[in-house]
C-alpha cells in the first residue's frame, strides 16, 4: 500500500507540476525486469495521442548504465494506469539516479514552463531538469551524480535516445 499511494502521489504531482522543474524525485519500490527494445516496440509512437508509455519500458538497465556511466541498482515503478497522463521511472544507480518523467503538455504551456530555463539546443535546462517536447509529451530527465555539466549531457543524450521511443 506504501508503494502504491507514494506512486500515485509521485504521478500527480508530476502531472500537477509538469514542466515547472520542482519534482526532483519520485517514490517507487521493487525493480522492474529488463525489457529488450524488441519487447517496447509495441509502443510505437505517441507523440501527439495515445497512452503514454511507462518510461520504465523505453529503456533497459544496458542502456541506461551506457548513458549515465553508471551501474543500475534498482528501478522504481509509478504503478500508473495506461491512460494516465503522466508516468514516471527512476533507476536508482552506484553513486547517482536517473529519473524519466513523461506527460502531456502542449506548445503554449511547454513554452510558458520553460520561459527561466537555459536553453540547450533544443531542450531546456532548469532546476537540475532537462525538458524536451515531442509532439504534446514533455519529457523531462534528471539526473544527478556528476558535476552539473556532465548531468546536462547525460541528460541531453537521455532525452534524444527517449525522443524516438516517445
Amino acid at each position: 500500500m506504501k508503494r502504491s499511494l507514494a506512486a500515485t502521489a509521485a504521478a500527480l504531482a508530476v502531472a500537477l507540476t509538469a514542466g515547472c522543474g520542482f519534482l526532483d524525485q519520485a517514490a517507487g519500490g521493487t525493480p522492474a525486469p529488463t525489457t529488450s527494445a524488441a519487447a517496447r516496440s509495441g509502443f510505437g509512437p505517441v507523440k501527439s495521442n495515445g497512452d503514454i508509455p511507462d518510461p520504465c519500458t523505453l529503456l533497459d538497465r544496458t542502456e541506461v548504465a551506457d548513458l549515465t556511466g553508471r551501474p543500475v541498482t534498482q528501478i522504481d515503478e509509478d504503478d500508473a494506469a495506461p491512460a494516465d497522463p503522466a508516468r514516471f521511472c527512476q533507476w536508482q544507480q552506484t553513486d547517482g539516479q536517473l529519473a524519466v518523467f513523461l506527460s502531456r503538455t502542449t506548445r503554449a504551456d511547454f513554452d510558458t514552463a520553460v520561459a527561466e530555463a537555459e536553453p540547450l539546443g533544443d531542450a531546456y535546462w532548469l532546476d537540475s531538469h532537462l525538458y524536451r517536447l515531442a509532439g504534446t509529451v514533455q519529457i523531462d530527465v534528471y539526473t544527478h551524480g556528476a558535476e552539473e555539466p556532465e548531468n546536462k549531457a547525460t541528460a541531453a543524450r537521455v532525452a534524444e535516445t527517449l525522443l524516438p521511443r516517445v
